[in-house]
């Protein structure tokens, strides 16, 4: 039987320690339970970890060179990637002053800790039990569409959602829009609260967001600091003044870190399709991405609207001449929409200005 890369038979752990002693001693006493990576510093674990998806527990060393114990934890608990900030790693050192040491790499994130010379029926047991945490973990969270941190949708769910309402929409030629929050400036929020701080806001802010949704809506949280909700056949004006009220109300929350009072804003981005705007769940997301990246440029707490008729419009207008415009008109004026003629009008501006008053009115009006 291959071994496969995602499900290893055996739980993957990374030892990191720059003794080749101990990493060997590490595979000889841990090698019949686990499938063992060794790194010789913290910076080769780093690369292990970026790679490998499938690691379930990190066993580090705390002085190594280039990059040490409290760095490597240091990088996996600020990691973008929710599933890698999450593992557990275990610190295993010979440091003498044991209780100061304990005591740091817990605040910094670290799982469990073990002192050298270990045990390694002790070793082993912690490990198993870190691995089979994980393990259930991940697989709950696949399984589910529930966020363990929040409560809400998770990104799974908010996907399949998201493809059955433009389903609906699309069929009943209906309207749709999709908001999607951010907030600002995460990654320094994590560096001044800490993966526990940040966590906590994380939830204030979900729980704040979504008792501002319409029950017949959808709304999760789509990754580390973004949330994103679905509103089938909403009408765009009150999404954009939903959206602004949020922003206006979320820019009066700050919280206290070591004496620093540190505001806390959120950036919103909407994509909103008309009623026969055929869509789909890929052109909303990109849009409403393209929104909020639009929000974020104009500074904190801001709010963008982008319509994806528009985008149709433009990319139509670029392909439309004046003897296919001229002859749908003539052949079937029904067949030409206000959107495609507007946007024509806008391309065949150097004509228009040579056309009559009665000519300009009549084409604007389809006849």
């Amino acid at each position: 039987m291959v071994k496969s890369e995602k499900t290893p038979i055996k739980p993957r752990v990374v030892v990191a320690d720059d003794s080749k002693v101990v990493r060997k001693a590490a595979t000889k006493i841990l090698g019949d339970k686990f499938d063992i990576l060794l790194a010789a510093d913290g910076a080769e674990a780093w690369q292990i970890l970026q790679k490998d998806p499938s690691v379930q527990v990190v066993l580090t060393d705390l002085g190594m060179p280039n990059l040490d114990g409290y760095q490597l934890i240091e990088k996996i608990r600020h990691a973008e990637k929710e599933d890698l900030r999450n593992i557990p790693v275990v610190v295993i050192t010979g440091a003498a002053e044991e209780e100061s040491v304990k005591k740091k790499v817990f605040e910094m994130g670290a799982t469990d800790f073990v002192s050298k010379p270990f045990k390694s029926t002790e070793v082993i047991a912690r490990l198993e039990a870190h691995a089979n945490y994980r393990r259930d973990k991940v697989n709950l969270q696949e399984h589910v569409n529930i966020d363990l941190l929040t409560g809400t949708l998770n990104h799974k769910a908010l996907d399949e959602k998201l493809e059955k309402d433009v389903s609906f929409i699309n069929r009943h030629k209906q309207n749709i829009a999709l908001v999607m929050f951010e907030i600002d400036n995460f990654k320094n929020i994590v560096d001044k609260t800490g993966h526990r701080g940040s966590e906590k806001i994380v939830q204030k802010f979900s729980k704040v967001l979504s008792s501002a949704i319409r029950r017949e809506d959808s709304f999760g949280r789509y990754n580390e600091a973004k949330f994103l909700t679905i509103l089938p056949m909403a009408k765009t004006e009150g999404v954009v003044m939903l959206s602004k009220r949020l922003c206006d109300h979320m820019k009066t929350f700050k919280i206290n870190v070591a004496g620093e009072v540190i505001n806390l804003t959120l950036s919103i981005g909407i994509a909103a399709a008309p009623k026969g705007c055929a869509s789909t769940a890929k052109s909303l997301l990109k849009t409403a991405e393209q929104a909020l990246r639009n929000a974020q440029k104009l500074g904190p707490g801001e709010v963008q609207l982008l319509k994806l008729e528009n985008q149709q419009a433009d990319k139509q207008s670029k392909f439309i001449s004046i003897d296919d415009l001229l002859n749908a008109i003539s052949n079937d004026a029904n067949s030409v929409t206000q959107t495609e003629l507007t946007a024509a009008v806008g391309s065949l501006a150097p004509l228009i200005k040579l056309m009559s008053k009665e000519q300009k009115q009549k084409l604007l009006r389809g006849e």
